[in-house]
């Protein structure tokens, strides 16, 4: 469910990117979103929450196993990593556990070894950009 997920505001982009609108033909906004969960009785969003059922986007899995988001987002694509993805253009979810996993960990510090080396002439300049 997208409200365990992310902010009403960001709900409603999702649903807007999405071609998705209201009843009534409108534009979702922050305030439609907040009305349908109270309609509903669905609790809001509550930073951090996530985090505390041990759950990680794909940003922060990246950044815990030291590797590009690109990176995970193929693993999850080869089914090396487990994850959720609620609908297209939503956040996905890993789970903390798998990502301590020893398969997950070393996987990862395979990919990260192919990383490209930088080169071995110490004559050669950086580009400064």
């Amino acid at each position: 469910m997208l409200a365990r997920q992310m902010p009403d505001y960001s709900i409603a982009a999702l649903l807007n990117r999405s071609g998705k609108t209201t009843p009534h033909g409108a534009s979702w906004t922050r305030t439609s979103v907040c009305s349908l969960r109270r309609t509903r009785e669905i609790a809001r969003y509550r930073e951090g929450e996530r985090q505390d059922r041990g759950e990680r986007s794909l940003i922060e899995a990246a950044e815990m196993l030291d590797v590009s988001p690109s990176t995970i987002r193929r693993m999850i694509i080869e089914g090396r990593l487990p994850a959720e993805h609620l609908c297209k253009g939503s956040t996905w979810i890993i789970k903390q556990s798998d990502l301590t996993r020893p398969d997950v960990r070393q996987d990862a510090s395979r990919r990260r070894s192919r990383r490209s080396p930088s080169s071995c002439d110490a004559n050669q300049k950086c580009l400064e950009l």
